[in-house]
């Protein structure tokens, strides 16, 4: 999409009787970029946890016990708080800005989700009301728009894992502590 321009998921001229009569045309490039993010998404919050997982020495086999609580935002700030407690104090600051990117998409997340996607005859497009302004927006109206941010996620993760990488190059591994059981007899 990037070499080409952008087209309008417009089939005709916009116009307010355009944007109420629904399309009952193919949907199946709308349905494949919304498919798409959500799956990029999915892997991000994998990774995520992942990292978390790590920094904070929980075995996998506990994780799903130890991180069911945390939703994705709650998880980025945990993951930006693990890493001040690696670096003694203050967070690593490319991971943080890291950490507030993936919070951006977060946000795209939730209109893909909890807005009501809308195909007429104007087009196709997500309508969400964000809680903080309580103003409509009208989203993703351009075909290719949500396949620019499932683009995006990769290359975050991209971003993160070298972040995580040149963080733990740094700081040196950490040694795995032992934790000593007794033995019932």
């Amino acid at each position: 999409m990037a070499d080409s321009v952008k087209k309008r998921r417009v089939r005709m001229e916009s116009n307010r009787l355009a944007d109420i009569i629904a399309w009952p045309g193919d949907k199946n490039d709308l349905f494949r970029e919304i498919g798409r993010f959500v799956y990029e998404y999915s892997q991000l919050e994998f990774d995520l946890r992942k990292i978390f997982r790590k920094k904070v020495g929980i075995d996998f086999e506990h994780d799903d016990i130890m991180t069911a609580g945390f939703d994705f935002a709650k998880l980025c700030t945990a993951v930006a708080a693990a890493s001040a407690i690696e670096e003694d104090g203050d967070a690593d600051p490319i991971l943080k800005k890291l950490m507030g990117r993936c919070h951006d998409v977060n946000a795209v997340r939730v209109a893909v989700v909890h807005g009501r996607w809308s195909s007429t005859f104007g087009g196709d497009r997500a309508i969400h009301v964000a809680r903080g302004s309580m103003k409509q927006q009208r989203m993703f109206g351009y075909e290719g728009d949500l396949d620019e941010h499932s683009d995006g996620i990769v290359k975050l993760r991209a971003e993160i894992a070298e972040a995580v990488r040149a963080g733990d190059e740094r700081k040196g591994r950490p040694k795995k502590k032992q934790i000593v059981r007794k033995k019932k007899t």
